[in-house]
């Protein structure tokens, strides 16, 4: 257990990676001072999660092999009705977004290069038929850049934002609801970024500049949607010399997220185990902190007032940072759970 606070009663969402039966989406929940986990919802290799925006809607991505699945629970208090389990349409799907009118569920298939297309019902389930937009490009290192893969999607307002780690490009795509099928989506503006940087995830700041993780670049960029090129910022991710600690020999970093008051991107570098945490507030970003996770390959993270959740994969445990004035100081163990991928905060009222 960590000495840190958190509030009684409060849940975290886990996806837990692994094909066993424990495997999934699982709930946990503090409760006498004490973090106890259930399995609400079994999918194999569970790998992104994403709220409904009204309804009390998780959808997921998960694979089995090379054959991904997209999957759909209701949540009622601390259960889960599974609602909707289905072929993704394309191979190893690893992030989904739903648009803000609630009735659209996109999902990036990373390895096959599309962008899966869900309608969803009132209710929130599955409508019809999955569909596909093809997506095309590639990069330097073609063992990871042969082809377009797209590895997250996001709305800002109305226009969908995809991050391709294939192409070292950033995708906008307006969305028509009332046309059919592939057709809602129209590619409306492609920015280049550094040639091999291979990006995976993003965050919006606060000027509306995006700041991304490079993964194969193990680079930190930062620069505004439709800048040239060159006009992009980019800083080393650590200062740890190689090579990486787990898994790889590269460092491979992965998520990234901001502080609240969006001074500061926390990045997670899952080959050297460690955060990093740089100052945005200027035009090149400025490193100002990097600290032991303390867990290995540190998938996923969270943001939750003082505190930084960081979902250790070959730990088997969620860690927890603690925050003085935005930058990690401390970290410990929160909690061990199975493999853990993916951490979705509670819906909030």
């Amino acid at each position: 257990m960590s000495d840190v606070q958190h509030a009684t009663g409060e849940a975290l969402y886990i996806a837990s990676r692994g094909v066993f039966e424990l495997h999934g989406l699982t709930r946990w929940a503090l409760k006498d001072g004490a973090w106890k986990g259930e399995t609400l919802g079994r999918a194999e290799h569970l790998s992104a999660l994403a709220w409904h925006p009204t309804l009390p809607m998780i959808y997921g991505t998960s694979r089995v092999g090379m054959d991904g699945s997209i999957h759909a629970w209701r949540i009622d208090g601390d259960k889960a009705e599974t609602i909707g389990d289905k072929a993704s349409g394309g191979a190893e799907p690893c992030h989904l977004t739903v648009d803000p009118s609630g009735r659209l569920l996109v999902f990036t298939n990373y390895t096959t290069s599309t962008l899966g297309l869900q309608r969803l019902a009132a209710d929130g389930s599955f409508d019809g038929e999955v569909a596909l937009v093809k997506l095309s490009g590639g990069g330097p290192e073609l063992d990871r850049q042969d082809d377009a893969h797209p590895h997250q999607a996001f709305f800002v307002g109305e226009t969908l934002f995809v991050i391709d780690l294939g192409d070292d490009s950033v995708r906008e795509f307006s969305v028509d609801l009332a046309k059919p099928g592939a057709e809602a989506l129209k590619q409306t503006r492609v920015t280049r970024l550094p040639a091999g940087c291979g990006p995976r995830h993003a965050v919006v700041l606060n000027d509306g500049r995006l700041a991304i993780s490079g993964e194969l670049g193990s680079n930190l960029l930062v620069g505004h949607p439709g800048a040239p090129e060159g006009a992009w910022q980019s800083v080393p991710s650590t200062t740890r010399p190689g090579p990486a600690r787990t898994r790889h020999r590269r460092n491979y970093p992965g998520d990234i997220q901001r502080s609240a008051d969006g001074r500061f991107v926390y990045f997670a570098n899952r080959g050297n185990d460690t955060i990093s945490t740089f100052d945005v507030t200027g035009l090149k970003p400025r490193l100002v902190s990097e600290i032991d996770s303390t867990v290995f390959w540190p998938q996923h993270l969270l943001v939750q007032g003082d505190r930084l959740l960081v979902a250790g994969w070959d730990s088997s445990r969620i860690a927890v940072l603690t925050l003085r004035d935005g930058v990690p100081v401390s970290a410990a163990t929160a909690f061990e759970c199975a493999f853990p991928g993916w951490i979705l905060p509670q819906q909030r009222a």
